[in-house]
């Protein structure tokens, strides 16, 4: 399994560390770490092959051979994976008392916050997708829900644009989920076809 780090994230811990912020920095990292390998655990659990975990801005993404053909009920699994460890990360801090552990609180209910929203590319949203699908249907399902995603994101963008500068990081994030959604949605023809090559084939 290849592991990196988006490179969207490299100027976020610029900022953290240039204002002093070390402790929130790490803290951050930290988190997005546990958050993925809940993922990576849940993904293993599943007997998925993972080829690569690249960490995001709102936690990470598995590159899974195969992952849109697997049954339901895993791909739920693998989606729900990140946010238990987070929980389990967030109850660590709230009863037991360590340096920072007010902000790792925090930190883990923002990022809990935000990945349990019900748009994609994020957890919630695959969750949501897994369980509005029927046999037959996914990909109109998938496409459905990447439209609906967009439109959420363009008006959170909106939103957010008119409080400027003070939600500059939450419209960057926006800005960077919006455009991860269009890439899918342009592509979504190519993935369908590979996929029922792959079901061929198998």
């Amino acid at each position: 399994m290849k592991f990196r780090i988006h490179p969207i994230l490299l100027p976020v811990f610029l900022f953290l560390i240039m204002t002093g912020s070390l402790s929130t920095y790490a803290i951050i990292f930290l988190s997005l770490l546990l958050h993925e390998a809940g993922h990576v655990l849940a993904a293993w659990s599943a007997g998925m092959r993972i080829r690569s975990c690249t960490i995001m801005p709102y936690g990470g993404e598995l590159v899974i051979p195969g992952q849109r053909t697997a049954r339901k009920n895993e791909r739920i699994r693998v989606a729900l994976g990140g946010p238990l460890a987070t929980i389990v990360l967030l109850l660590v801090a709230f009863f037991f008392s360590f340096p920072g552990s007010e902000l790792a609180i925090r930190i883990q209910l923002a990022l809990l916050a935000l990945n349990l929203l019900p748009i994609l590319p994020l957890d919630g949203g695959q969750v949501l997708t897994a369980l509005l699908e029927k046999k037959g249907s996914e990909y109109n399902t998938r496409a459905v829900m990447l439209i609906y995603s967009m439109i959420f994101l363009a008006i959170a963008v909106i939103i957010l644009g008119v409080s400027l500068p003070k939600t500059l990081p939450y419209l960057f994030l926006a800005l960077f989920l919006l455009i991860q959604n269009i890439a899918s949605f342009r592509f979504r023809r190519y993935d369908k076809a590979f996929s029922e090559l792959k079901k061929q084939k198998g």
